[in-house]
C-alpha cells in the first residue's frame, strides 16, 4: 500500500486577530503588513516615486472634494472577515464620525488608487479580484513604470472582475464624485 502524501494547510487569520496582533505588540505601526485572504502579507517599502504620487492624488482629490467626501491614504479598508488592505489613496462618503468609530468598509469606498512601482502584477490581479468582489465601484492603478493610469469600474462581484477598464497615458483622467469632477493629468503625477 502506498503511503498518501499530506500537504500541511496554512493556518489563516481574520481582521479581529490581526487587530488583536496589533493591539498586543506583535505588529507595530512600522510593520508594513495587510492581510488577504487570512494571510499576512509585507507590502513593499514606499519609495520617493510612490510617496510623490501619492501625495499629488492626496492634495487634488483632497482639495477638490473638501467637505464633500473623505479622503484619506494609506489607512485600513475591511474587505470581508479575512482581509484589511491598506489602499494608497481611498475617497470615501461622508460619514459624520470621519471614521472614528470603525474603519471603512468597500461599501464607503466612492474611489480607491494604489500607486503601483513594483507591484502592477499583484494590484491588477489579486488586489483588482478583491476589490471587484468587494464592490469598489471605481478602482485606479496609477503605473508607475509606464507613466499611465489603468481604470476599473463597473464591479461584477461574482465573476470578481470590472466590467469596464480603460487605460490613460496622455492628457488626464477624471472621475465624478460627489457630483464633482475631479481631473489628474499625467503631469499631476509624473515629473522625472
Amino acid at each position: 500500500m502506498k503511503a498518501q502524501e499530506i500537504h500541511p494547510s496554512l493556518h489563516r487569520i481574520n481582521v479581529a486577530q490581526f487587530h488583536l496582533m496589533l493591539a498586543a505588540g506583535v505588529l507595530t505601526e512600522n510593520d508594513r503588513v495587510e492581510l488577504i485572504d487570512g494571510e499576512m502579507r509585507d507590502m513593499p517599502p514606499i519609495g520617493p516615486t510612490h510617496n510623490g504620487c501619492t501625495g499629488a492624488l492626496l492634495m487634488r482629490f483632497a482639495s477638490t472634494l473638501a467637505d464633500r467626501a473623505f479622503v484619506t491614504s494609506q489607512g485600513p479598508l475591511a474587505l470581508d472577515r479575512r482581509s484589511e488592505l491598506y489602499p494608497d489613496l481611498l475617497v470615501l462618503k461622508p460619514r459624520d464620525d470621519l471614521y472614528q468609530i470603525g474603519h471603512p468598509s468597500a461599501d464607503d469606498v466612492l474611489l480607491l488608487i494604489e500607486v503601483s512601482d513594483s507591484t502592477l502584477n499583484y494590484d491588477r490581479k489579486t488586489k483588482l479580484l478583491k476589490y471587484a468582489r468587494a464592490g469598489v465601484p471605481l478602482y485606479w492603478i496609477v503605473d508607475v513604470q509606464h507613466k499611465s493610469i489603468h481604470e476599473y469600474q463597473d464591479p461584477d462581484r461574482f465573476a470578481r472582475r470590472y466590467r469596464q477598464s480603460r487605460s490613460v497615458a496622455e492628457g488626464a483622467i477624471s472621475a465624478t464624485l460627489t457630483g464633482v469632477a475631479v481631473q489628474v493629468t499625467m503631469t499631476d503625477l509624473f515629473r522625472f
